[in-house]
């Protein structure tokens, strides 16, 4: 017989999230505490006294009087279970409608499919498995699909995201250098040891006093792309709450190697001149690129999450910011992840996004997608009406 407990544990929620086979870290505890903006809460299903389903809801109040619920990547249960998944969000709804929610959104962590860019017929199957069977079982719930969509924007997560596959098709671990014979030679050739010959190299920090430099060069991104990223204050929240598990990776080089590959190797007297320059501005080694890395903690399907990238685009032949998506994947490789999962990209598979990430023999990722559990129908209606407009502004008053 099952029973429903809110507030959990959070050592019981841990134990369980750490074997649940398709944790995303949006459901760990953690992320809740670096989104205080919502409040939080730990649900759990049990059969007898053994915690088999739950979730961490974000509670966002919306206006006077009502609120919202929204479960990224969630739920943690077996969405083929639907007497499991039934009770789960009867459960779910009552809890909603004590807070005033006028809907429950989910954005569950499974996939419609995961096709390699490069040859989209062949097809990976670790977040795709039984895909129809959970899709259906949501509908037939009450749950209501917000659409395949394919614009970026259109979901609160991209449901279109590239990942590198860091298993072979036989499901087994590959290697660094296996990784790097699947990408096209013309690539390859701009990394490695092209960049040691220039003085360029990576590190990784879990030091808060690196998040200034980190956050510049995420304001360079901000300039050049006319775009709004986050403050140093964001960031210091996910070095308090993934520790080790946040790395700031940096992609840096020290220019006077650089100026003597160039004179050794008939370099252009302007690009001499241009090092020379950076070396009296900026002294003799810079940062180019940077990047930050969550890495998974769990048992299961471990995917590492690729999550804000800043590069000034000074020496941009370099490949500078190339290089340090390698090196994400690297680190990947070395913590045991399925998949190293550089993030969002357009649905029509068009966009500069696409272009980059496709060169490290990426698969498309295509997420379900959101799925609406709505508790007010009219107050759905209406916001639904004007979110587009709602959306419009938020954006100008970032700008």
């Amino acid at each position: 017989m099952y029973t429903f407990k809110t507030n959990i544990d959070e050592n019981e929620y841990n134990d369980f999230i750490k074997k649940y086979k398709y944790m995303n870290f949006m459901q760990e505890k953690s992320w809740a505490n670096v989104k205080d903006n919502f409040n939080n809460i730990l649900c759990g299903v049990y059969d007898d006294k053994k915690l088999v389903a739950a979730c961490s809801i974000l509670i966002r109040r919306i206006a006077k009087g009502f609120t919202m619920f929204y479960i990224p990547r969630g739920y943690l249960i077996d969405f083929k279970n639907k007497e499991l998944l039934e009770f789960m969000t009867d459960n779910i709804k009552q809890l909603a409608k004590t807070y005033k929610a006028y809907v429950v959104k989910i954005d569950p962590n499974f996939c419609v499919s995961e096709k390699l860019f490069k040859n989209q017929e062949k097809e990976f199957h670790i977040y795709s498995s039984k895909f129809n069977k959970k899709h259906n079982n949501l509908l037939n719930l009450g749950y209501k699909h917000t659409g395949f969509v394919k614009d970026i924007h259109q979901n609160i997560q991209p449901r279109y995201q590239m990942a590198v596959p860091l298993i072979n098709e036989n499901n087994e671990f590959i290697t660094y250098e296996e990784l790097l014979k699947t990408f096209k030679s013309k690539f390859r050739y701009y990394l490695g040891e092209y960049h040691t010959k220039r003085g360029v190299y990576f590190t990784c920090s879990h030091d808060k006093k690196d998040i200034k430099e980190f956050v510049e060069l995420l304001k360079c991104t901000e300039k050049n792309k006319n775009i709004h990223l986050r403050n140093e204050e964001y960031f210091n929240k996910i070095i308090n709450n993934f520790n080790d598990r946040a790395c700031i990776l940096f992609g840096k080089v020290n220019l006077e190697t650089y100026k003597k590959f160039l004179a050794d190797n008939n370099g252009k007297e302007e690009e001499l001149s241009q090092v020379d320059d950076l070396i009296n501005t900026r002294g003799k080694e810079i940062t180019l690129s940077s990047a930050l890395l969550i890495l998974p903690d769990n048992d299961g399907i471990r995917c590492s999450e690729y999550l804000y990238a800043g590069n000034d685009l000074t020496l941009n032949k370099l490949n500078v910011s190339g290089g340090i998506a390698l090196e994400a994947a690297k680190i990947s490789i070395e913590n045991k992840c399925h998949y190293c999962n550089l993030g969002g990209i357009s649905g029509n598979l068009d966009d500069s996004l696409t272009k980059f990430k496709s060169k490290y023999n990426t698969v498309i990722l295509e997420f379900a997608g959101e799925y609406d559990l709505v508790i007010n129908k009219t107050k759905y209606i209406f916001i639904n009406k004007f979110k587009p407009i709602l959306k419009k502004l938020y954006r100008l008053i970032k700008k």
